[in-house]
């Protein structure tokens, strides 16, 4: 791997994540009908190392793309703003960077980064908002999911991207140790417990995972009603803590508390005071403790009220 190709290009993902997404492009078993996705490639490192383990997996051919799909676009006044403006100046590309009606506009700096990948149709770059995400029409083989937070978004993916993909697709949910990912652990530790994901490692916040079964559009219907049912599902995040406690995950002290965090998070949002509190009281009673990046984790939590989701929204109008 060409790391000072994915190195200089900024971006969020940890060096372990880079090294773990270009593996995976190399290794995965593809077909010639087989697809590559990749939701949420900001400014293109994380679709630098997918692109280059691509180039170099030995069944990979010119009619399996790789499409990425990004709005390159927040609100001047949303939660992601500061972060194109700061990882923009910092690589000296704020030029490429452009606001019109109070959008901040980074598709420039992506294509500036993945030019190459691009004009050699390796790379399919689609501009959307992932309620206008489409599927290929190509099985999907391996599938990054950068980019929502919440179910709410996650949906489209679920409803129109999940049943394209077949049997040992590799999976990939990147920021799923996060704390503000509550609903999104929720509904894979729903598919997890059902037997359409199996999951057996991870690399940073990024949790790694393998289809086993198919999901047909009655079992998303049936999975979306076990997430609606609130006084029910967020018992699922002490399953998902569970399953990832029996594999063997990347600095494990760091990144385990943050799914105990985003419990306390979303019931907290969603007004379940007592259960917030319960689940932090019965965490400090079973003798765990918080390390400082995870202290810094809750303070930022309540530092925002327990919720993001108005400046994520503002974002995504």
């Amino acid at each position: 791997m060409n790391f000072e190709e994915a190195n200089n290009i900024p971006g969020m993902i940890e060096l372990v994540e880079r090294e773990m997404l270009f593996n995976q492009a190399r290794e995965i078993s593809l077909l010639e009908t087989d697809c590559v996705v990749e939701f949420g490639s900001f400014f293109g490192r994380s679709t630098n190392c997918i692109a280059q383990g691509l180039s170099v997996n030995p069944k990979y051919s010119s009619n399996c793309f790789f499409y990425t799909y990004d709005s390159f676009e927040c609100d001047l006044d949303g939660w992601f703003a500061p972060h194109v403006y700061a990882y923009a100046t910092n690589a000296n590309v704020l030029h490429l960077i452009k606001v019109e009606n109070k959008k901040v506009n980074f598709e420039k700096v992506f294509k500036h980064y993945l030019n190459s990948y691009i004009r050699s149709n390796i790379v399919v770059s689609i501009k959307s908002e992932l309620h206008d995400s489409q599927a290929p029409n190509s099985t999907i083989a391996l599938m990054h999911i950068d980019s929502p937070k919440y179910y709410e978004e996650f949906k489209f993916i679920l409803y129109r991207f999940f049943p394209k993909t077949k049997i040992g697709s590799i999976i990939i949910f990147q920021d799923f140790f996060y704390h503000w990912s509550g609903s999104l652990i929720l509904i894979i530790a729903i598919l997890v417990k059902k037997g359409f994901v199996y999951v057996d490692q991870s690399a940073a916040s990024s949790l790694v995972g393998k289809i086993l079964k198919i999901p047909t559009m009655n079992d998303i219907l049936e999975l979306d009603l076990m997430m609606q049912n609130y006084d029910e599902s967020h018992k699922h995040f002490d399953f998902i803590i569970e399953e990832c406690s029996k594999i063997e995950l990347d600095r494990k002290e760091q990144f385990l508390p943050r799914l105990t965090l985003a419990k306390i998070q979303w019931l907290y949002s969603n007004e379940k005071f007592d259960d917030a509190r319960k689940t932090m009281d019965d965490y400090l009673k079973r003798g765990n403790t918080f390390s400082r990046e995870v202290t810094y984790d809750f303070l930022e939590i309540f530092a925002n009220g327990f919720s993001i989701r108005k400046l994520f929204e503002k974002d995504h109008d």
